[in-house]
């Protein structure tokens, strides 16, 4: 086993919204998720669930094995990497926390409420009486985490397709259709200690496939 550690950096393209599932307190519908200084984040359950189905999509293109449901307990690459329900993920995901210096407090201007409306998704249409109102953290800002993601994997190779994921989730949040939450993803890989160039990674991924993802 090797120890892995992954930095992250999303720079938004577009407005990014990730929903805290309530509106207590503010003209919104859906309010963005922050941490407890207020900062707008993404979740690190969200960075896994994006990372796992790029890696689950690379996988099944490269010919590796992958699983036939969330439940399948197959040993397969993606199970080794990012764990099932009877088996533990051998890494953990940090929440991705937007870089706002070393403000104590959070001005309100860096989110806004954008108006939206919901479509019917049978005709394409919008629905009648149906004018929401949607938080978003500002365009441009920095999401990062440093290490975002730390843990132990088997080998360079495990380590390669989840780098490779990494860098192509592009979107983050809800709303994607709209032109919400498109992103560049900055990955940042050291492997016991050593940090890993594009180069070696990629060379690992191949090897990977030759070696049929064992």
């Amino acid at each position: 086993m090797i120890d892995v550690t992954i930095d992250l950096e999303v720079l938004s393209d577009t407005p990014v919204s990730v929903g805290a599932g309530g509106s207590t307190g503010t003209l919104a519908d859906k309010v963005i998720v922050r941490d407890s200084r207020g900062r707008p984040l993404i979740p690190g359950s969200q960075v896994k669930g994006r990372t796992r189905h790029a890696a689950e999509a690379i996988a099944s293109t490269l010919g590796l094995g992958v699983p036939q449901s969330f439940g399948d307990e197959t040993d397969t690459i993606i199970r080794r990497v990012f764990g099932s329900p009877q088996q533990r993920a051998p890494l953990h995901f940090a929440s991705l926390i937007a870089d706002v210096g070393k403000a104590q407090t959070v001005p309100q201007w860096l989110s806004q409420i954008r108006p939206s409306v919901a479509l019917n998704q049978r005709r394409g249409t919008a629905e009648d009486e149906r004018l929401l109102f949607q938080e978003t953290a500002l365009r441009g800002m920095r999401f990062t985490a440093r290490p975002a993601i730390v843990g132990t994997l088997p080998d360079l190779g495990h380590v390669a397709l989840l780098w490779a994921a990494l860098r192509v989730v592009d979107c983050w949040g809800s709303a994607k259709s709209r032109g919400l939450g498109w992103a560049a993803m900055d990955v940042r890989v050291t492997v016991d200690g050593q940090a890993q160039d594009a180069a070696v990674l990629a060379e690992a991924l191949r090897d990977l496939v030759r070696w049929g993802g064992a």
